[in-house]
């Protein structure tokens, strides 16, 4: 009998095995300390995920802080609720001058809201980088623990950031976009210092046993059209991922880029930085190319994951679920080198009857159709 590990590095492998795996992104079964694995609403979905789905175990590691050896900079904390509310404020006093943050996490939604970005003009990468910087040293036993867990039951997932993904999220979108049109070079010097703190972290991982582990490269959507150009994209992701690639793969992990959206005009780009997998290539006209046409052009290098959007396993009906899955594997598993995953995953307590109902369809849809 093929285990879900096996059915997944077939795919990853751009190989058929039984049938197409099929995954519910970050719905992990067998996370005990996933907020979903203790919530009752989820009680059932999650059941049926651990008995019929193939598990891509997304979990990370832990950093341990290193001892200043020069100065350090005081930073003030105040968290305070209002109704269903809860706030936190962070004020950091950098050499340059402060830098004020705001977030808000609300009752029965499992996300933080960013209310006020620490960086609010050009001239604040200045202050940023001003911080001292003393390289944090990994802990890997979350990870190996987590590993020895899931056993056979699937493959083990770490989410790293590209510099894009870090330096939009210290700015917020709209200014990060703002700047990156009108002081791109200033953005590429940020990128340029946040990359190699990056892969200062990056190969203390891939120092360790991480074969076959799946490795998700987030931040390339932030770039993509109609955001920017590709000629943006060319200058402010491909280099850095090409090299973040390069390292993953040279570990023998597996580079898989994580990148909503428009992708069409940038998916050579992303193939030529060494890519290994894309998700979530949503269908038009949330995306703008189709899982046949991603296919036909690199099915053979590239394994595909996706492409169920989360808006329709929320608001739509069984029946319509069934065909998109059928679509999905209609266009994509041929050959092999497919993972049928949704877009997203659903963040909200409890958990609505429509969605699970649509859960459920869209798993037995997939053991309907997907096999080989």
């Amino acid at each position: 009998m093929t285990t879900s590990r096996e059915r997944l590095l077939a795919a990853m492998a751009c190989t058929a095995a039984d049938r197409v795996p099929i995954s519910t992104y970050e719905l992990v079964g067998w996370n005990e300390d996933a907020w979903e694995n203790k919530e009752p609403s989820y009680r059932r979905l999650m059941d049926v995920i651990r008995e019929k789905t193939d598990c891509i175990y997304m979990t990370r590691v832990d950093w341990k802080a290193a001892k200043p050896d020069g100065p350090t900079i005081r930073a003030d904390v105040k968290t305070w609720s209002e109704g269903s509310s809860h706030y936190r404020e962070v004020v950091r006093y950098t050499p340059k001058g402060p830098l004020r943050s705001l977030h808000r996490v609300d009752d029965g939604i499992h996300t933080t809201w960013t209310l006020e970005h620490p960086l609010k003009s050009i001239d604040d990468i200045d202050r940023y980088l001003s911080i001292p910087w003393y390289p944090p040293q990994v802990d890997m036993t979350r990870f190996f623990e987590d590993q020895r867990r899931l056993k056979d039951r699937g493959v083990m997932m770490l989410s790293v950031s590209d510099p894009i993904c870090e330096a939009a999220a210290l700015f917020g979108m709209e200014r990060f976009l703002v700047h990156a049109i009108t002081e791109t070079e200033r953005i590429r010097y940020f990128l340029d210092a946040l990359h190699e703190r990056q892969m200062h972290q990056l190969r203390q991982i891939l120092a360790h046993p991480v074969h076959d582990v799946q490795f998700r490269i987030c931040g390339p959507e932030y770039a993509t059209p109609p955001y920017l150009s590709p000629d943006h994209f060319r200058l402010l992701v491909t280099p850095y991922l090409t090299r973040i690639c390069t390292a993953i793969r040279e570990a023998n992990g597996f580079a898989r880029v994580h990148c909503h959206g428009k992708v069409g005009a940038v998916l050579d780009q992303i193939v030529s930085a060494g890519a290994q997998g894309l998700d979530p290539i949503e269908p038009p006209p949330d995306g703008d190319i189709t899982l046949a046409e991603v296919k036909r052009r690199y099915g053979r290098e590239l394994c595909l994951f996706g492409n169920i959007e989360l808006r329709e396993l929320e608001n739509s009906d069984p029946e319509r679920i069934e065909q998109l899955v059928k679509t999905a594997i209609d266009e994509a598993a041929e050959g092999g080198g497919f993972v049928l995953m949704p877009t997203a995953a659903p963040i909200n307590v409890p958990l609505s009857p429509r969605t699970e109902r649509n859960y459920f369809a869209y798993i037995e849809a997939g053991l309907k159709y997907g096999g080989y």
